[in-house]
């Protein structure tokens, strides 16, 4: 493991931990597999093995390490709680109780588990950002993973309802229904071209200009919407106006944006000229 290495180390990222007595498992070992299973699934899903590695290199007092080492330390707890009170005996399973600690309800497990979930995620949101600065990242498969929408950080979900499950898990449904949304956004208005460079900007939060910025939030806002129907695809069409708002803004701007005006989509917005000629069908005096 690279970001939780030692019991000491656990202990001072979980609140609430008893302390082990002499000859009583650490919880560190007891932990070991579910840390290994979070920092495989934070590889896999954000930083890669490369950038886990050198967030693990940095001091420990280093902002992006010590929200790794949070997220992780959540994470696994999460994923461990289930197994912690169950123990395997030559007879079989069994609780682990004793006449001191009353067992705890299953009412407050389920809202320890959605606790930690909720602050990992929330500390994930302060991770992505930070990811950008590492190298090799933006063009990692994790990079390209949330660089291919509008939407790069999990902060999204906070413009909709609580989900009733993780937020990671409702950024992967909003992701997927948005997708289709911009496709259909860059085929009829913004290309495909312009719309790669507003998701590499909205990645890394580095605008062109400020009138870039103030695209990418309209844009924003306008996905916004559509996701908030119960149909994206559909409500997608009733946002015309707004759409063509930004491509005038594109049009008059020529300077600020030549991804657009030089893709075939601007030609949509540049209808050919009628040139009166005798020798055409239909001639005006």
């Amino acid at each position: 493991m690279k970001l939780i290495t030692s019991n000491e180390q656990l202990l001072s990222l979980l609140p609430n931990t008893v302390t082990n007595v002499k000859g009583e498992a650490l919880l560190f070992d007891k932990m070991t597999p579910f840390l290994s299973a979070t920092e495989k699934w934070m590889e896999d899903n954000f930083t890669s093995e490369e950038v886990l590695s050198a967030i693990a290199d940095l001091e420990a007092s280093h902002t992006t390490r010590m929200l790794a080492c949070q997220i992780a330390a959540y994470d696994a707890f999460h994923r461990a709680i289930p197994h912690l009170d169950v123990i395997l005996t030559a007879n079989g399973f069994g609780i682990v109780s004793n006449s001191n600690i009353a067992p705890a309800s299953k009412e407050r497990v389920e809202r320890l588990m959605a606790s930690l979930l909720e602050h990992r995620d929330r500390l994930l949101m302060q991770l992505q950002p930070l990811l950008t600065a590492f190298k090799g990242w933006t063009e990692s498969a994790q990079g390209r993973f949330f660089s291919a929408t509008m939407f790069p950080n999990m902060d999204v979900t906070l413009r909709f309802p609580k989900p009733s499950g993780s937020r990671w898990e409702k950024f992967l449904a909003l992701r997927s229904a948005v997708i289709p949304v911009e496709e259909f956004f860059a085929r009829q208005y913004l290309s495909k071209e312009q719309l790669e460079v507003f998701r590499s900007e909205v990645l890394t939060g580095q605008y062109r200009s400020t009138r870039h910025q103030s695209v990418c939030r309209i844009l924003q806002a306008v996905e916004v919407r559509c996701l908030s129907n119960s149909d994206p695809t559909a409500s997608m069409h009733f946002e015309h106006d707004a759409l063509f708002d930004i491509v005038n803004t594109i049009r008059d701007n020529p300077e600020e944006f030549p991804e657009w005006h030089s893709s075939a989509t601007a030609e949509l917005y540049a209808p050919a000229v009628f040139e009166n000629k005798k020798d055409s069908l239909g001639y005006w005096f």
